[in-house]
């Protein structure tokens, strides 16, 4: 086997060994598509050396917000972990809700490249850090409003009053739980219509990669308002608006990056858990804990961000957790 995926192999194996806790005989479906058949392999071969019986399911990319074909959700109903390489987000499908509820474990890793198998964010004790980020979480879980600023010009409200945060820790030993790799974070979905002010997106997003003109997103009773910038931000203008659904304006999700060794690189599901970063998304957050339902959920990655929590407590300060964090 080539020295490259020799390298692979070993992000892979972490994947398996210590995300998903893959045991000898159970079922393991690796869903994939035509862009991301290598990584799909290379994550097959860890998953036999388990002694687990894996299948590998390929399909054609999906569209935004596209569900996987029917053969596809039959074989996520069986399976007992799924680990989900992929070009557009496994983690918000219906299909995956409906997986879940039988019980899988599942890995997405959404625009995953090779070099996310072999890189250093992919590589990191998850059961080790995850201590610190559940307090992360605790934290948020007593707030009722959250204040969210940044260097490059962000600065809203929200009221979280009554949700959940959601815990990525990227350990998934139980059934039902779902988790993208190498994302480590606390996300939480803030009340629909509360969110004001103006959110400036330096970082990187979904299906645009890098940023490199700063786009800014005003922000009036929960939904974009309006969008301005340079050619990104007309972009991003043109994905939500060819949606033709209003619902996808909405601030769907706040979020925190806590993976140490993850950096900026245009891959979303490294991107949302860069440390020293913060997102939002907006769109979809049904299976997130929120009530709104739309046909797109797409990320925008905030740098250096603050966040206060009830006008008291400052929980990220440019970027840096402010409360006890190991780094795993």
């Amino acid at each position: 086997m080539e020295m490259k995926y020799m390298e692979m192999l070993k992000g892979a194996r972490n994947i398996v060994n210590a995300c998903a806790n893959v045991r000898p005989g159970e079922n393991v479906l690796i869903v994939t598509d035509t862009t991301k058949v290598s990584l799909a392999e290379v994550l097959a071969i860890a998953a036999q050396e388990k002694g687990a019986e894996v299948t590998i399911a390929i399909m054609s990319v999906r569209k935004i917000g596209g569900e996987p074909p029917k053969p596809i959700v039959s074989a996520m109903k069986e399976a007992d972990v799924i680990i989900a390489p992929t070009k557009i987000t496994m983690f918000h499908a219906n299909a995956t809700m409906e997986a879940r509820a039988k019980g899988a474990r599942i890995l997405t890793l959404t625009e995953a490249t090779e070099d996310t198998l072999m890189s250093e964010a992919m590589m990191i004790d998850f059961q080790k850090q995850k201590p610190s980020v559940e307090r992360i979480g605790k934290e948020i879980n007593t707030a009722k409003k959250i204040r969210f600023t940044a260097p490059g010009g962000t600065d809203f409200e929200a009221n979280i009053e009554g949700r959940l945060p959601n815990v990525d820790t990227g350990v998934c030993h139980k059934p039902g739980e779902c988790m993208g790799i190498p994302l480590v974070a606390v996300n939480i979905s803030p009340l629909e219509n509360t969110t004001e002010g103006v959110i400036v997106i330096d970082g990187s997003a979904s299906l645009l990669g890098l940023i490199s003109e700063p786009i800014r997103i005003v922000v009036k009773e929960g939904k974009a308002v309006e969008i301005s910038g340079e050619e990104q931000a007309e972009e991003l203008k043109h994905i939500l608006e060819e949606k033709k659904d209003t619902n996808v304006y909405v601030v769907a999700e706040i979020g925190i990056g806590l993976n140490p060794k993850s950096k900026l690189r245009g891959i979303v599901t490294e991107d949302e858990s860069a440390w020293g970063t913060g997102y939002i998304a907006l769109g979809d957050n049904i299976k997130l804990g929120g009530v709104n339902q739309a046909s797109m959920h797409i990320d925008l990655i905030i740098k250096k961000p603050t966040i206060l929590l009830d006008d008291k407590l400052v929980l990220i300060k440019d970027g840096i957790p402010q409360v006890k964090f190991e780094k795993g």
